[in-house]
């Protein structure tokens, strides 16, 4: 039987779909946001030349790999005013794949850009989506989801999930490809039940979109949770956990604990893992100094 915080998370799931044109991004997004998601060579879209890798990398990308990329960029402006150019460096070197962020501003007072259409620009014209969690500013606060140029998108959009007894409203950014899907989270850091009734909205959105997907389902993010939290437990049920937890991701200076993972739905297509480690250093760019939590990759074959 069903609890009945269960009940209440698909239910905030259904409204969420409900509010979604199933063939492209959310009214809530597509409605609020000054830039929204182009498709690649749209013709009113600037081009800007891929970035090169500045060759040795502490982080070799076994041959055949998929990396997956969380990071917690801190608005770009934890340490430094802006540490965009920083970050894409960073994402370049480490020859990611796809990569989920936290803690974006959109056009607000604090910053007036959208910080994942930069991103993405200053990676080399990805492509992306911004996942409004809350207004903040005069603007809006969330998540978001950068992928190389050349994939195919099939569909891009946001789920809510609950405040509770949380500090804030969540969200979840989603990007689904023709080869994954990705779905970035930053979840409560007050309240260990409001982290749980979140992670019961995302066990229901994979349920009820991705059950027995024929290409496999990344989530990941900053879950606000140690390893052996009861949130990570959780989610342990129906996600595969792919990211080392050995290695510890916040603070980024002088890091005491693992916050951030990246996981796998078990109920969709299936991948191997190759290895995972949270990246402490790099040629292109300071870590310490780019946001307060350090970015995680895990490394996958399908």
């Amino acid at each position: 039987m069903k609890t009945l915080s269960t009940y209440i998370a698909v239910l905030i799931f259904t409204a969420a779909l409900f509010t979604c044109d199933r063939n492209g991004p959310p009214t809530v997004d597509t409605s609020q946001e000054p830039e929204v998601w182009k498709p690649v060579n749209s013709g009113s879209q600037e081009q800007v030349p891929p970035q090169e890798s500045p060759g040795t990398s502490y982080y070799p990308k076994p041959e055949g790999a998929f990396r997956i990329v969380s990071y917690n960029v801190g608005a770009f402006s934890k340490y430094m005013t802006n540490s965009t150019d920083m970050v894409a460096n960073m994402i370049v070197e480490a020859e990611a794949d796809a990569v989920g962020l936290n803690e974006c501003d959109s056009v607000n007072r604090r910053h007036l850009v959208n910080q994942t259409a930069e991103l993405a620009k200053a990676v080399g014209n990805w492509q992306w989506w911004f996942g409004r969690a809350m207004p903040f500013r005069d603007g809006a606060y969330g998540n978001g989801v950068i992928v190389p140029q050349q994939v195919r998108i099939l569909r891009k959009y946001t789920i809510p999930l609950a405040k509770g007894s949380g500090a804030e409203q969540r969200s979840v950014a989603v990007v689904e490809t023709d080869k994954y899907v990705i779905g970035a989270a930053h979840l409560d850091h007050t309240s260990a039940q409001a982290r749980l009734e979140q992670v019961e909205t995302v066990d229901a959105w994979a349920d009820m979109e991705y059950q027995d997907a024929k290409v496999p389902v990344f989530f990941v993010g900053d879950m606000n949770a140690g390893p052996d939290s009861e949130t990570i437990a959780q989610l342990k049920h129906n996600w595969t956990l792919l990211s080392v937890t050995t290695e510890n991701t916040y603070p980024s200076q002088d890091s005491k604990k693992c916050i951030d993972y990246i996981f796998h739905y078990k109920k969709s297509a299936a991948v191997t893992p190759v290895g995972s480690h949270v990246m402490t250093q790099f040629n292109t760019a300071d870590v310490t100094l780019a946001s307060d939590h350090l970015p995680i990759y895990a490394d996958v074959r399908f």
